[in-house]
């Protein structure tokens, strides 16, 4: 099988030859990332005095008369320091200076939803801009073809970006006092996210599938209840799944917490897979349900064994997650989270990362007894269980 081969028989279960591999320099799928608009230039509005751009290249950001004649802000010394940032759904970060990754969302921008109005006329992302593919349609031409190319949306999801405009508290709150908004809201950022598959077939980049971030849990649940999820969250991730189904494409989540209560749901509106940096954070057990009827994608679960086991116990681990998440019949994907110095994943488990995949990744490979071999009944996070005999 081809790359693109591969992982639409693993989404299916259609028996794919081996384990496909999500990693940012290699494996079956290639990532094509979206990007902000080539005219969005914050920082000159009222409202968004000391706020820096998030997510830009601070050498094509115009910059505004309050960043100039202070030594704290030239060139890129605002980089180093803490600071406030903001992208283009208005959403306001607070980096600390030294960071690493993103960053993370600070005070709310939209905490009184009189104003609401006015915040979505400020904030009016447009889909259609050309600007936001041409960096993918250029990298797509250096690919192969028989790669799995997936879009990588440059926006999270309607949770997050609604919860980050709103503030935590305030997002949870207003599931019940301010119902209506709220569906405004997630409806809003929902319709962008449809015109941009539209627009990603329409500027010529027919990718095979889409690949949406949005957290949906912390470490011990979900953020809501299932009857709550179905009722405010079903719709719109059924529109953002049927708009890519039906220009021939899959939806990918990623999505963080503890939220295998939410995943029936989530298998009603049709997703196509969902991927855990720390599958076990849901659990093994807990997800076992959902083997054959969902794919995950999964890392070697970040908040302990990739990043404090050993070398052997990755390696080992590769084969409980094909186990556990997978069937024998395809269904699960091994993905390497992109940013391993962040979490300080050692080069040596990244290798064992690999090597457990040629071991364990291959189907023709693995003894057919491996598959109804008894699973743990209790999984501790930081130990890996002997292999099956």
């Amino acid at each position: 099988m081809n790359s693109k081969e591969r992982v639409r028989a693993a989404i299916h279960f259609n028996r794919p030859d081996k384990v496909p591999i999500f990693n940012i320099v290699s494996g079956d799928v290639a990532p094509l990332p979206l990007i902000h608009s080539k005219d969005w230039n914050p920082g000159f509005a009222e409202n968004e005095i000391g706020l820096f751009p998030h997510n830009k290249n601070p050498n094509s950001w115009e910059r505004p008369d309050w960043t100039k004649d202070q030594p704290e802000f030239e060139g890129t010394n605002w980089k180093r320091i803490p600071h406030e940032e903001v992208d283009e759904w208005g959403i306001i970060w607070s980096m600390k200076g030294n960071d690493r990754n993103m960053g993370h969302p600070g005070r709310p921008s939209l905490p009184d939803l009189k104003k609401l109005d006015d915040h979505l006329e400020q904030y009016s992302l447009e889909a259609s801009d050309r600007s936001r593919y041409k960096a993918a349609l250029n990298l797509k031409k250096m690919l192969s073809d028989e790669l799995y190319n997936m879009v990588i949306f440059e926006s999270f999801g309607p949770s997050h970006v609604v919860s980050a405009l709103r503030g935590f508290s305030n997002y949870l709150m207003d599931h019940v006092r301010n119902p209506q908004e709220l569906k405004k809201l997630l409806n809003y950022v929902t319709d962008y996210h449809v015109e941009e598959i539209k627009m990603a077939f329409k500027y010529g980049l027919e990718p095979d599938g889409f690949w949406l971030s949005d957290d949906l849990g912390e470490q011990n649940g979900p953020f809501f209840n299932p009857r709550i999820f179905k009722k405010f969250y079903e719709p719109i991730y059924k529109r953002i799944v049927d708009a890519a189904h039906e220009l021939g494409a899959e939806l990918h989540l990623h999505c963080c917490g503890k939220v295998d209560r939410l995943i029936p749901v989530l298998i009603d509106c049709g997703l196509d897979s969902i991927e855990f940096d720390s599958p076990r954070m849901s659990g093994y057990n807990e997800l076992k349900q959902y083997r054959g009827k969902i794919m995950f994608w999964g890392c070697v679960n970040i908040q302990s064994i990739y990043t404090h086991g050993t070398p052997e116990e990755v390696e080992r681990e590769v084969w409980h997650m094909v186990r556990n998440l997978g069937t024998k019949d395809g269904g699960f994907g091994a993905y390497f989270y992109p940013q391993p110095k962040v979490i300080r994943a050692s080069r040596k488990n990244i290798k064992a990362f690999e090597k457990g995949l040629e071991k364990y990744g291959n189907y023709s490979n693995i003894p057919s007894k491996w598959w109804d071999y008894p699973t743990a009944d209790l999984w501790n996070d930081s130990e890996v269980p002997p292999l099956p005999h």
